[in-house]
């Protein structure tokens, strides 16, 4: 039987929190321990991990300076136990430009193979606030169906004011530690999707049972009790 690993830079139903689609391409005539491995799209730069941004609106998103290339891609070279280093890609060629995103801070987004990438992985900081760079620019929160993504009800504005405020102030728990608290995150987990002031957007999953956040930490109480209001109204509109 062929054996299968899928290489998930983040958790990529946990913390990372974009769509996860996937691309396996087998390494044919290489020693590695698997017949096919299996990547998100995203990249390793300056010690950040990037995955891309799907079912989101780009029509305003500006290119920037460049700022370097793809080196190596991991699809059809690497074996599952590759660890990924800067300048290393999973799905895109080496040679791949990296360019900045106009009004965004590098460390954010980049823009790679004409796609949005957006920071999910980025060891030097411990808050929301210091990962995404987002602070007065969340428009609107809306619910999405975890089945098929498609849009259900919107957060009034008054709750989408209130959570991104308090979404500002979380602070980012170790993966490792949360994972032991909550046991893998078990239970359920509402989408929802955060579309900042241009259009683009993101989707964050929420935990009711553990009160967690992607991409990684515990809600507050005000926060809590915001998405617990917004939720209710999905049964009672």
């Amino acid at each position: 039987m062929r054996r299968y690993y899928t290489i998930i830079l983040t958790v990529c139903a946990l913390l990372t929190v974009v769509s996860c689609s996937s691309n396996g391409i087998p390494l044919i005539g290489k020693n590695c321990p698997d017949a096919e491995v299996e990547y998100m799209n995203a990249f390793k730069y300056n010690g950040i991990t990037y995955s891309e941004l799907y079912d989101s609106d780009l029509s305003k998103v500006e290119k920037g300076a460049r700022i370097g290339a793809i080196g190596y891609m991991l699809s059809g070279n690497a074996c599952s136990d590759y660890e990924m280093k800067d300048g290393d890609a999973t799905l895109m060629a080496a040679g791949t430009e990296l360019f900045q995103v106009k009004g965004y801070k590098q460390q954010f987004r980049i823009l790679a193979d004409n796609k949005l990438f957006q920071v999910s992985q980025n060891s030097s900081v411990s808050t929301v606030k210091d990962l995404y760079d987002i602070d007065g620019r969340i428009a609107s929160v809306r619910f999405e169906s975890g089945i098929d993504g498609s849009p259900m009800n919107a957060f009034t504005p008054e709750a989408a004011a209130l959570f991104a405020k308090e979404y500002m102030k979380l602070t980012l728990e170790d993966e490792t530690t949360l994972h032991k608290q909550t046991k893998s995150l078990s239970g359920g987990s509402y989408f929802m999707r955060v579309i900042l002031n241009d259009g683009t957007s993101f989707r964050v999953l929420y935990w009711m049972k553990h009160d967690v956040i992607s991409p990684g930490a515990y809600a507050t109480d005000k926060l809590k009790k915001v998405v617990a209001e917004q939720r209710e109204l999905l049964y009672t509109n």
